[in-house]
Order: structure tokens, then C-alpha cells, then sequence
């Protein structure tokens, strides 16, 4: 079974070479949008033009951050944020890019409580976007994607593998967990394992352009939560842990 690894070093520089064009496109493009019910001269589907836009500044946010990544002065400023509040906001904001794959976003029952976090609000409201795009390409048409909540204690035996206690906040033992399941291929348990820990991916013949789940992966990490996959029945899944206060 021929497998093909990406290193840093190699995607840095495929980075540096496309990144001036990318910024050219996003600049254009976002013009084309601001003008888009401007004129009558515009024939292309305005749907399809507004889900490029949102796409391509994604895109660069997550190149940005994979840039501060790769040359390690990620820089984070913490607050106290409510992680409900940011997960809503989120969902609302790449609603109308699933749409335009006929899929539609459930949302579990919330637990009656607010879920605080000490986190950067911008850096993590990029790596869950990140995630959301990664299913976007991944997710197929009519399906679900379903969000789900739950307190969980880093003590638990299912966690031990995935904490590391020394790098932990001050907060109480409790963890709240986004777990977000979707229908989508098979991906192979080995190739999942690897898909928050290197860049680019080419397993037999089939290509997961992931920059999307390593720049998460690290930013997540570095506000001492953790991110990774699993199934439930036959559909994907992928899980967020984060240590909270609730009730601030």
C-alpha cells in the first residue's frame, strides 16, 4: 500500500508560491461580490459567487494561520468567552455554504448552561470554521450534520490517552465537548490518525487537502483542548474538547 507524506517544508513553499495569486483572486473577487447587485451585466449564478468569496477568505485565513504555525510566533490573546454563543455564531455565518449542497445542520439540545472558556476568540472561531469546511469538501449531498454537546472530565479513562495534564488551565475538572457527526467516504483508520499532525495527504491514489484540520488541530492544542475522529454508526465524526467554568 504506497503512501505519500507532505512535509512542512514542502507546503511552506507550495504556500509561498500560490499565496500572492490567492490574495489577488480574494481581492478581486470580493470586489465582484460588493458590486454584484450593482449591475445587470453580471450573468454567473450570484449564489455560486458569493459561496467563492466566502470560501477563498476562509482560505486565507487558514493559510495566515498556518503561516504563524509554520514559523511557530502563533500568538494568542485569551479572554473568557462563551463557547455556545461562539459555536451559534459559527453555524450561522457557513449556514448558506451547505445549502448549496442540500445539507442541512442539526443542533443536539443544549445543556441548559453557559459553557465559558479562556480561549482566543478570532483563533478559535477560525479552527472551527476550518473544520466546518473540511466536512463542506468532504460531506456528502442531502445529508446532516448533526452538533452535540456534553460535559465530559478530562479524568475520564477515554481521555487519558488524548490529555496532556501538565499543559491544562487552572479550570475545574469539567470539559465541554462539541462532537459534530456528518455522512461522508470511508476514510481509512490510519490516514485519520494523521490528518491533524501533516499538512497534505496521498493515500492510494486518493488526496485529502487538510491544511483546514492541521492549522485547527494546532490552534486547538495550544488552548489546551484537543480535536480528533471517530464514528458513530456509519457516519463520520469529529470531536472538540475544551476546559470550562460554567455558570460565570
Amino acid at each position: 500500500m504506497r503512501k505519500t507524506l507532505y512535509t512542512n517544508k514542502k507546503i511552506k513553499l507550495l504556500i509561498s508560491n500560490i499565496i500572492y495569486d490567492i490574495q489577488n483572486y480574494n481581492f478581486t473577487i470580493s470586489k465582484y461580490v460588493e458590486n454584484i447587485d450593482k449591475t445587470d451585466e453580471i450573468n454567473e449564478d450570484k449564489n455560486s459567487i458569493i459561496r467563492q468569496s466566502f470560501l477563498i477568505n476562509i482560505t486565507m485565513k487558514a493559510l495566515n494561520d498556518f503561516n504563524d504555525i509554520t514559523l511557530g510566533n502563533l500568538s494568542l490573546n485569551r479572554n473568557i468567552d462563551n463557547i455556545n454563543i461562539l459555536m451559534n455564531n459559527v453555524i450561522d455565518n457557513c449556514y448558506s455554504l451547505f445549502i448549496s449542497k442540500r445539507v442541512k445542520i442539526r443542533l443536539g439540545e443544549e445543556i441548559n448552561s453557559n459553557f465559558n472558556v479562556l480561549i482566543d476568540k478570532n483563533k478559535i472561531s477560525n479552527s472551527i470554521y476550518y473544520v466546518f469546511l473540511f466536512i463542506y469538501n468532504s460531506i456528502k449531498p442531502n445529508g446532516f450534520i448533526d452538533v452535540s454537546y456534553s460535559f465530559v472530565n478530562y479524568d475520564d479513562e477515554r481521555f487519558l490517552f488524548f490529555n496532556d495534564k501538565n499543559n491544562l488551565l487552572n479550570f475545574s475538572k469539567d470539559n465541554i465537548l462539541i462532537s459534530i457527526s456528518f455522512d461522508s467516504n470511508n476514510i481509512p483508520e490510519d490516514i485519520k490518525r494523521k490528518l491533524f499532525k501533516t499538512p497534505l495527504i496521498s493515500y492510494n491514489g486518493r488526496h485529502f487537502n487538510n491544511i483546514f484540520l492541521y492549522t485547527a488541530y494546532y490552534i486547538i492544542t495550544k488552548h489546551s483542548g484537543n480535536i480528533w475522529f471517530d464514528s458513530i454508526g456509519s457516519k463520520r465524526r469529529i470531536n472538540i474538547i475544551f476546559p470550562i467554568k460554567s455558570g460565570l
